[in-house]
């Protein structure tokens, strides 16, 4: 691989350069963990073509650049280096993935100012055009913060940098190359110039065109061609759908086998009853580590996960069978290192599909240790487009928004809550959900008592299906619920030719009636005297009319 000038060459790293570059490192970042020889020559074996060293006309090295490939949505934008290089292994290498993540570029001192840098980003975005990947990732150092750190936040720094106010030695030559600022991290790296701050940039491949869809062999989304998503659109669906939500009982069980007998009971049921979809609530696997006795918490998750074919297999087995769609509750997932509570969809055709939850509680972030997930998706199934929240994530209105606006018709929701108060935090949100984007949410929980299993003791939950408030629907806006803490099974039908006429002649159209700019900036008054002196100092002032004060506007 070789760029402009022609004096440098960017080529790729082989053994030989590597004690070169180990030298490189200790003059670029005095003070500062650098490469070793053993872990350049691991990053050779694991992915080769991320490897990358510039030399001039006379084979002096001049620079290096080391990166790998990830599954950006198997980690958190707050992610740290150490997490996404699994500690500078690289061993988080993902060759399916579709991100490329510079984990490092360094440039000899001596060589600055010969657009050494700049060929490298080339290089790389030359690598994700040719893969067909979908964005170039990289964390930024912000070493001039820490001349301006005892003045400012790190966010109005950055914030200077990219509106070009303030020039700083890494940031500035990064947007200057095409890389746009999505985040400020902390504890990125030990960096005392940045304060331990880093920016996570991204360069997107113009090229790159993806949707939703399925390849049942490796159980990775691929892509979805206009054609296909036509024909889908025009294929006959039902315009009535049956719905089971389960509000299913936890109870302490001796095997793996006692589990699937439970869940295949309620399954076989809402076939009898003719249904076309089945939502089970979330965390309802943990029922098995009743009898696998872990106390940790996070040991327990993870011994959990380890069952994942066990559960994937009853569940493909029982979808095939029924000819149903089954919302499996959520599952712990391990991917790279990384633990995840996964909501799993799976199809009639035997496909699996997974929706990891992105906001995650206080005790997923602390005892389980787990990983959020990045991005929402709609699936497209022959009954229509649904999607999936779990959980805490029907609390935050944009999730369901967005996937209001990617056609979802139907949302599941499945629910955990060990208190009342969670349990109405969740169904407030979902109903409220319901009525802003003129959509259906059916939500399953978890009942009964699991006394030794950590942080499943106890739960309050009372599954529903839920309707817009407005004349086309049930009075309340409940088309069925269970009763509180009873096990059992809630059914009810729901009509999407009642959607669509509501979302033309509804009372109030709020799927539509949305004015984003609305939210562009947020004016702020206040009544205090000295804000009076300062808002009209220094210039012309507007005369206050009555009941009016002096205003201070935040953008957004």
């Amino acid at each position: 691989m070789t760029a402009k000038p022609s004096s440098i060459a960017i080529r790729s790293m082989t053994l030989d350069d590597v004690p070169a570059v180990v030298e490189l490192q200790q003059r670029v970042f005095p003070g500062m963990p650098v490469w070793s020889a053993e872990a350049l020559t691991h990053h050779l074996e694991v992915f080769p073509e991320g490897q990358l060293v510039a030399v001039d006309d006379q084979k002096s090295l001049l620079g290096s650049a080391s990166s790998l490939l990830i599954d950006w949505d198997d980690y958190a934008e707050s992610a740290k280096w150490s997490t996404i290089t699994g500690h500078g292994t690289f061993d988080t290498h993902n060759p399916l993935g579709k991100t490329l993540y510079g984990a490092d570029l360094s440039v000899d001192p001596l060589a600055r100012r010969r657009g050494v840098g700049s060929l490298f980003y080339e290089a790389r975005k030359d690598m994700v055009r040719q893969r067909g990947l979908k964005r170039f990732l990289t964390g930024g150092r912000i070493p001039g913060y820490a001349e301006v750190a005892h003045k400012m936040s790190v966010s109005e720094y950055v914030a200077e940098v990219v509106k070009g106010k303030r020039k700083d030695p890494t940031l500035s030559f990064q947007i200057g190359n095409g890389m746009v600022v999505l985040d400020v991290v902390s504890e990125y790296l030990e960096d005392s110039q940045s304060r331990g701050f880093a920016t996570l940039l991204e360069w997107l491949n113009p090229e790159y065109v993806t949707s939703m869809g399925l390849d049942s062999s490796d159980r990775h989304l691929v892509s979805v061609t206009e054609a296909q998503e036509k024909e889908i659109g025009e294929r006959p669906q039902p315009a009535r759908i049956r719905i089971a939500a389960m509000q299913y009982l936890l109870r302490p069980i001796n095997r793996f086998e006692d589990f699937a007998t439970q869940a295949e009971f309620f399954v076989r049921s809402a076939h009898e009853y003719h249904s076309q979809f089945v939502v089970f609530p979330e965390y309802f696997t943990m029922q098995l580590l009743s009898y696998l006795r872990e106390p940790s918490p996070a040991r327990a998750v993870r011994r959990l996960a380890q069952l994942t074919p066990d559960y994937e297999g009853l569940f493909q087995r029982l979808a095939t069978e029924t000819g149903m769609y089954i919302i499996a509750g959520t599952h712990p997932i391990i991917q790279q290192g990384e633990l995840f509570n996964a909501a799993h969809l799976f199809t009639p055709g035997g496909l699996v599909f997974r929706q990891k939850k992105v906001h995650l509680t206080p005790t997923e972030k602390g005892p389980y240790q787990m990983s959020r997930g990045h991005g929402f998706y709609v699936y497209h199934t022959e009954y229509g487009k649904i999607a999936i929240l779990v959980c805490y994530d029907v609390e935050f209105p944009e999730a369901a928004r967005c996937l209001a606006e990617g056609g979802a018709r139907i949302i599941f929701v499945p629910s955990c809550t060990d208190e009342r108060q969670g349990f109405c935090r969740v169904r407030y949100c979902a109903q409220a959900r319901t009525s802003e984007n003129q959509i259906y949410v059916a939500i399953a929980c978890t009942v009964g008592n699991l006394p030794e299993v950590p942080h499943m003791a106890t739960h309050y939950g009372q599954a529903a299906i839920l309707t817009p408030s407005d004349y086309f629907f049930a009075r309340d806006g409940i088309a069925a619920e269970g009763s509180v803490n009873q096990e059992q099974m809630v059914i009810s039908d729901v009509d999407l030719n009642l959607l669509d006429e509501q979302r033309i002649n509804g009372t109030v159209l709020p799927l539509d009636d949305l004015i984003k700019d609305a939210y562009d900036r947020v004016i702020h008054y206040t009544d205090r005297g000295d804000a009076d002196k300062s808002a009209t100092s220094g210039g012309s002032a507007t005369p206050q009319g009555v009941g009016e004060m002096p205003a201070q506007t935040t953008s957004h």
